[in-house]
């Protein structure tokens, strides 16, 4: 048996064949040690007694062990508790949004009595534009071929009509847009999501927005943040 540093216990002195180390963690305890010695005390060779230098040098060895765990312990839960705080912080700041508008990176939108809103913006005014809108499970919903005349925040509200004119439950979809300039090159497009902040949540460290009681939205992506009534 080895205390675990760059001095070893002697083994050769002592049996251990009657000797069990009864823990669950598989390392030598103070209780452990303590039996070790004695065992070693118990089993010396009267003509060649302990070395009381190995003796002490041992003793010295455990209790500097005991001490680095007993470190390690201490700064893990030291940590434990710095995370704690600060995911406090961050949950105290964040809930100070709930029930305001956010603008965030992504393409989804809620369809409510009032239409659902899809916000987009490109790199270069395009010849072609085209927005297509489907359903929380994929399902084409509706095309759009907005006019699009600079390179501003673009923002169209859909009345939530299929493409044969019927009215959409109201709830969850998502957008894409594509564009194209007069030669049929693509555009880079970015589109932007939009909804109420309804509740935050702290995962791993990182905040996340819950927008419309649907969306995940991760801190990095949210682009802004406003009162509902200026919406």
């Amino acid at each position: 048996m080895l205390v675990s540093s760059s001095t070893s216990v002697d083994t050769s002195k002592y049996d251990t064949s009657n000797m069990d180390v009864d823990n669950d963690h598989g390392t030598l305890t103070q209780e452990d040690f303590l039996n070790l010695f004695v065992k070693q005390m118990q089993n010396q060779d009267p003509t060649e007694p302990m070395d009381s230098s190995e003796m002490m040098q041992q003793t010295a060895t455990f209790t500097q062990i005991q001490s680095m765990t007993s470190m390690s312990d201490n700064i893990e839960s030291m940590v434990d508790s710095m995370t704690n705080m600060t995911n406090q912080v961050q949950m105290s700041s964040a809930t100070s949004v709930i029930g305001m508008v956010m603008e965030y990176n992504g393409n989804n939108t809620t369809l409510t009595d009032n239409g659902a809103a899809i916000e987009f913006q490109m790199d270069a005014i395009p010849a072609t534009c085209s927005v297509v809108i489907k359903d929380s499970d994929g399902n084409f919903v509706r095309s759009l071929s907005p006019t699009v005349t600079d390179t501003g925040k673009q923002y169209l509200v859909w009345d939530g009509k299929d493409a044969s004119g019927n009215a959409m439950d109201t709830g969850s979809y998502s957008f894409a847009v594509s564009a194209k300039d007069a030669d049929g090159e693509s555009i880079d497009v970015n589109t932007y999501g939009n909804g109420q902040v309804t509740g935050v949540t702290i995962d791993d460290g990182a905040v996340v927005y819950e927008v419309d009681g649907s969306f995940d939205v991760a801190a990095e992506d949210v682009v802004s943040v406003r009162d509902a009534d200026l919406f």
